[in-house]
């Protein structure tokens, strides 16, 4: 794992309004290491380790490379000053649990409740050494879901279909729903599926919709369609990676090149994985048992309800 403190963070804003909006997260980056207000983003790639991109063309990567070849994760804003602002304050809380010591994780595994979900699901949890939580459909309802991720997990893994409105799992979510106010920002979001992180026009993505809304400081997300065999691929890939990285860059510069395809940043790339304190406690308190060990108690009792069996004891 690199170190999180010593990182070279560059932003690219053409309206120089936005670093107004943008200070607390400028502030918190520069605690933590050097920030490079950059031109251009070809200025950027030269210097930085990670770029935030405020307004301009969207990128369709999560990963650009430099001219030496090194690569570099990007992540994009909107050139919104309110929406920015709210999203630099959610960045900059979840940059400063590193200054505070706070350890990486929790992460949270969701699934919507479709059989190629799930089974994806369970190939992520066996792979993953990661401090994981499963909190897939078929074990915790929409509700229950919101009110849990209330405490700002490090992450959060969606494994099913989605749109660029939002996931399809859990009956339908948008961003609106899980950036409420009471909620800590996670540290990323990661959708491993469709169209997550489209933009028609001028209307922004759900990724896009939930950085600006401070639910997380970045999200992952693809512009289109992506094929399920290569989902499945980046899916396993980062559960087995989410234990040696600390930052949402750090984690996607350990991915196959072509699971990447497809997909981009929103929001700060240099997102650590860290949630809010006490996440951990609070995120383990949550009841979502598996339908099978709800079972399992229920047919143990009923043995003795078996009457062939009983009347051949007699």
């Amino acid at each position: 794992m690199t170190d999180m403190n010593n990182s070279r963070w560059a932003l690219v804003a053409r309206d120089p309004a936005m670093l107004a909006a943008l200070a607390p997260l400028i502030d918190a980056r520069r605690r933590l290491g050097s920030v490079h207000l950059a031109a251009s983003l070809a200025d950027a790639l030269a210097h930085a380790d990670s770029i935030l991109m405020a307004g301009g063309e969207t990128p369709q990567s999560a990963i650009l490379k430099a001219d030496s070849g090194r690569r570099v994760p990007v992540g994009w804003i909107a050139a919104d000053r309110e929406s920015a602002a709210a999203f630099a304050r959610a960045a900059a809380e979840v940059a400063s649990r590193q200054e505070h010591g706070l350890t990486i994780g929790p992460a949270i595994l969701l699934a919507q409740w479709d059989d190629r979900a799930l089974l994806l699901a369970d190939e992520v949890e066996h792979a993953c050494r990661a401090r994981l939580l499963r909190w897939t459909a078929e074990r915790l309802a929409r509700r229950d879901l919101l009110d849990a991720l209330r405490c700002g997990p490090g992450a959060a893994l969606y494994l099913g279909h989605a749109l660029s409105g939002g996931w399809v799992g859990y009956g339908g979510l948008t961003a609106g729903a899980l950036s409420t106010r009471r909620m800590q920002p996670l540290g990323a979001i990661l959708t491993v599926a469709s169209d997550a992180g489209q933009r028609h026009g001028r209307r922004p993505s759900f990724s896009d919709e939930l950085v600006m809304r401070g639910g997380c400081a970045a999200a992952l997300g693809a512009v289109g369609k992506t094929p399920h065999e290569t989902n499945r691929v980046l899916a396993r890939c980062m559960a087995r990676a989410l234990h040696f990285s600390g930052t949402l860059g750090e984690l996607l510069l350990r991915m196959p090149e072509e699971t990447l395809r497809g997909y981009r940043i929103a929001g700060d790339p240099a997102a650590a994985l860290i949630g809010a304190e006490h996440a951990y406690e609070t995120a383990s308190a949550v009841y979502a048992p598996s339908p099978d060990r709800l079972a399992q108690p229920i047919l143990s009792a009923r043995t003795h309800w078996n009457v062939e069996s009983r009347v051949a004891q007699r």
